[in-house]
């Protein structure tokens, strides 16, 4: 159990304990103080606004976890060595990662509570996945010195042999009828009237390259043999609908930051989380772009909200 009351407070409290009455603790909870700043005193680079070449990582930000720790100390060392050399600070995008989007949050909105990095405080994070980290990051890595060019080089190879595969698997297109009569394991209705490409087909579950094979020229029959490069490309696709309705989602609420919040606004009426919900009934937010700036309201919060007051014009009105 975790608790930092005095010793014999919590042997008093585990003896309360039907079952544990006579038991004896040998090691008693305790916590760990750690010096803390308000993280708006931080640029982006991690580096201090008041005290030059001063780079800070890790708890002291406010944030808790290994990973949240790492991720900092990597952006901070990179930026320390590029300020002794005079160079640029390497800066990752709310867009590009996690890492940017931990930042971004802290430095920007700062902190009331321990932060830790939840995916739902990405607005694309259907586009930040381990698979497709080495197409986000590598050029990157490479641009300030902490990826090899041996590494690079193969990035450089495996990113050229993608690019040429989905390319060409997007360019053979037929009728679903005539791909359905071709093959009939395909899970999708013969009579849909559109033309298709493969890329499209393996959007659906249950489909894969494997599936293609006759349809391929010579010079591709190798995707149906390398798993990893068609697992590559099956994710992609199936992905790919999801990301392009997220970008349509965020680009609504962009578009929509001023709509105006009465101040009676029932948030517990909206399929949100409870800690959300608590902050927005605390905030009393005047408009969608006040409530998305409110720390630790996720996009897709500021989304239901918007999907509520569009469909309840009224609210509007007030």
């Amino acid at each position: 159990m975790s608790c930092t009351l005095p010793g014999d407070y919590q042997q008093k409290m585990f003896n309360k304990i039907e079952g544990l009455e006579n038991a004896k603790l040998i090691q008693y909870g305790y916590g760990v103080e750690y010096d803390y700043i308000d993280p708006r005193e931080l640029k982006p680079s991690l580096e201090t606004k008041r005290i030059d070449n001063l780079f800070l990582a890790g708890q002291i930000n406010g944030t808790t976890g290994y990973e949240e720790a790492a991720s900092q100390g990597l952006i901070a060392g990179i930026n320390s060595v590029r300020k002794i050399k005079k160079q640029e600070p390497f800066i990752v995008s709310r867009t590009e990662a996690y890492i940017g989007v931990l930042i971004d949050d802290l430095t920007t909105q700062g902190t009331s509570e321990p932060y830790r990095m939840f995916t739902g405080r990405a607005e694309y994070r259907l586009s930040l996945r381990s698979d497709n980290a080495d197409i986000r990051l590598t050029e990157k890595g490479h641009q300030v010195g902490v990826l090899t060019d041996y590494r690079y080089e193969k990035f450089k190879n495996f990113k050229s042999v993608y690019d040429d595969a989905m390319n060409y698997l997007g360019s053979i297109t037929h009728s679903v009828a005539y791909w359905k009569s071709k093959i009939p394991s395909l899970p999708c209705e013969a009579d849909n009237p559109y033309n298709t490409n493969i890329l499209d087909l393996l959007r659906i579950t249950g489909v894969n390259l494997k599936m293609f094979d006759s349809f391929l020229s010579p010079k591709y029959n190798f995707l149906t043999d390398d798993e990893k490069l068609a697992e590559r490309i099956k994710i992609h696709c199936v992905y790919l609908a999801g990301e392009k309705k997220q970008n349509e989602e965020m680009d609504d609420i962009r578009k929509n930051e001023s709509i105006q919040l009465p101040v009676d606004f029932d948030y517990g009426k909206i399929n949100i989380s409870f800690e959300a919900r608590e902050k927005l009934f605390a905030h009393k937010p005047s408009s969608l772009g006040a409530a998305s700036r409110i720390p630790g309201i996720t996009p897709s919060a500021i989304f239901q909200i918007l999907k509520y007051v569009k469909k309840n014009q009224s609210l509007r009105m007030k």
